[in-house]
């Protein structure tokens, strides 16, 4: 997006919320974008947004309060450069509802210490989520175990095959070779509210061919989906009806970005996915395919 296209955007959402008498207390109040925010795009200050997945949706959200289309208004824009993602780290929601991001605006003094604790929040929240993972999935590798040879290969029983006698290895490849017919397996998926994004890690699932199908609900929802090598497999607004979008096999992961996330309802393979964060304007969900 240039830079004449966004003064140009920021000047017709400015046009339109005067037109209709809002100010931005009000749009922020109608979006739950942080005021500073709605600022920053109407005067081209993208550098204070989050990220750059934030420029786009925060447009859409704010065309939308003030009656204006979207896609329209963005035109043949191509998406900005992702040269800011590392700032979604610091991305959050407070409790009254309001996106911000969680940037240091401390004095010099205190900088040092102040820049710290993101860095530390975020070590022990990846810290806490990986000892729930790997419980979880030890619970779900015992389980299968004991009731079903064709289950999903999960971490615990990775661990039982490399410690198993020959004859063990040999009735865990034949389970392996059942697993291409069984049904896809889902498993227990981990939320992370601070960057907004639910995630399934799948073993064993990057060899296979996966279909997903968004479906649109009430005014509808904008969707992005891409694999772990930034290929956008779809981009664009839904407002009614299904969209099905084929991952190919040897896809290590692919994403599913959301706004309007609530009007949205989501399957893999037909099985129905868990959507976290219905109640926010913005969500992520993550499949790794190979954990």
């Amino acid at each position: 997006m240039n830079e004449t296209l966004t003064n140009q955007i920021g000047e017709q959402l400015k046009a339109a919320r005067l037109e209709k008498q809002l100010s931005l207390d009000d749009i922020q109040e109608i979006t739950k974008i942080q005021r500073r925010y709605l600022s920053a795009i109407e005067e081209n200050n993208l550098s204070v947004l989050p990220g750059d997945f934030y420029v786009r949706a925060f447009i859409r959200q704010y065309a939308l309060a003030v009656g204006l289309h979207p896609d329209e208004l963005l035109g043949e824009a191509k998406p900005i450069s992702m040269s800011r993602t590392s700032d979604l780290s610091r991305a959050h929601r407070d409790n009254d509802g309001i996106v911000r991001a969680g940037i240091d605006n401390t004095p010099t003094a205190r900088s040092r210490l102040a820049n710290s604790m993101p860095t530390i929040g975020l070590g022990l929240l990846i810290l806490v989520a990986l000892i729930v993972i790997w419980f979880v999935l030890t619970h779900i590798g015992t389980n299968s175990q004991q009731t079903s040879n064709g289950g999903n290969i999960s971490v615990s029983i990775s661990e039982v095959s490399k410690s198993s006698s020959k004859s063990s290895a040999s009735k865990s490849s034949a389970s392996s070779s059942s697993e291409e017919s069984s049904t896809l397996d889902l498993g227990t998926p981990e939320t992370n509210t601070s960057l907004q994004t639910t995630i399934y890690n799948l073993s064993n699932e990057n060899t296979k061919k996966h279909t997903v199908v968004i479906t649109a609900k009430n005014t509808g929802t904008s969707v992005k989906v891409n694999d772990a090598s930034s290929n956008i497999l779809l981009n664009e607004t839904l407002a009614s009806g299904s969209k099905t979008v084929e991952i190919p096999s040897g896809t290590t992961a692919f994403n599913l970005q959301f706004s309007n996330v609530n009007n949205a309802s989501v399957t893999v393979d037909g099985q129905n996915v868990e959507v976290s964060g219905a109640t926010t304007s913005f969500w992520n969900v993550l499949f790794n395919l190979n954990k």
